[in-house]
């Protein structure tokens, strides 16, 4: 790699860079303090809005939403059959083969 091809491939665009992205870090204007006030806002906004969604939720399923009970029957097991037999009958009564 000659020196011109070195030039223009790393030290211009690296210029180029440190240049125009120092101002904006050396802002005076923008501290640390106010962005930690403005990661706290939103982040307080996120955890309100979690709190309103979970209460909302709770009081939908409380009052519209009707419990059921369910029970559970040796035809519903899912357990793992012991020969081949309770497996093939075990196949065609859960995708009702019969």
């Amino acid at each position: 790699m000659n020196n011109k091809t070195f030039l223009k491939t790393l030290i211009i665009p690296a210029a180029v860079i440190i240049f125009t992205a120092l101002p904006g870090f050396c802002a005076p204007e923008v501290s640390i303090k106010q962005a930690a006030v403005k990661f706290l806002l939103a982040m307080g906004g996120v955890a309100l809005s979690s709190i309103i969604i979970y209460a909302g939720l709770t009081i939908y399923n409380k009052f519209f939403v009707e419990h059921k009970s369910i029970s559970f029957n040796k035809e519903d097991s899912l357990s793992t059959p012991d020969n081949v037999d309770d497996a093939v009958t075990f196949f065609i009564r859960k995708n009702k083969l019969r």
